[in-house]
């Protein structure tokens, strides 16, 4: 009786490789189309949680809060974030002395960007339930002066905020006047509630 010893032979091995690199060759260019999708989906979420917080904060603290794209107040959102800050003075504009929470940093997000997928490449030319999409200058945020404002009642600006990515998906997040949130995506053939 022969005693063989635990291993693979080489043509195990060989066959092994072989079955894993023909699941690779299958299953990567998948992996690839989805990794940005996620990506998308995961900084939507993000970005509704961290607007339901704001949004609790001014009812808790009974003041307003500001959920702001464009903290120096120039109308570009070269900042490239969102900020959280408290009016503690109720004129609206953000002082030196009002500290101000940077919620998320767009710069760190890998294909994913603040604004609707152009046209040009079959993206949308109008937001859900037929909204313009250039309200708030083309930047990706329709907000009056790119911020949304939190009332101690609960209430808020309204507006959206469209993200896209590499695939030519756009999601977009409306705000109603009463809090609702909403999360539509649009991937080339039209907008659907999502």
């Amino acid at each position: 009786m022969k005693n063989r010893e635990g291993g693979l032979t080489l043509n195990e091995l060989i066959i092994s490789l072989a079955v894993v690199g023909v699941l690779a060759a299958v299953g990567l260019p998948k992996l690839v189309k989805i990794v940005p999708n996620y990506r998308l989906t995961s900084t939507a979420r993000s970005l509704v949680v961290q607007i339901h917080k704001a949004k609790l904060r001014a009812v808790q603290q009974g003041t307003i809060y500001y959920f702001d794209f464009d903290l120096d107040g120039d109308g570009n959102l070269e900042s490239g974030g969102c900020f959280l800050w408290r009016d503690h003075n109720g004129n609206r504009r953000k002082e030196l002395l009002e500290k101000s929470d940077m919620l998320m940093d767009f710069e760190t997000l890998a294909n994913v960007h603040l604004q609707p997928y152009s046209r040009e490449l079959g993206g949308p030319d109008r937001g859900p339930n037929n909204t313009k999409i250039d309200a708030g200058g083309g930047d990706g945020v329709s907000f009056s002066q790119n911020r949304i404002k939190f009332n101690p009642d609960g209430t808020c600006s309204t507006g959206t905020i469209y993200l896209h990515n590499s695939n030519g998906r756009t999601l977009a997040i409306r705000l109603r006047y009463n809090g609702l949130t909403q999360l539509w995506m649009h991937d080339g053939r039209g907008w659907e509630r999502w």
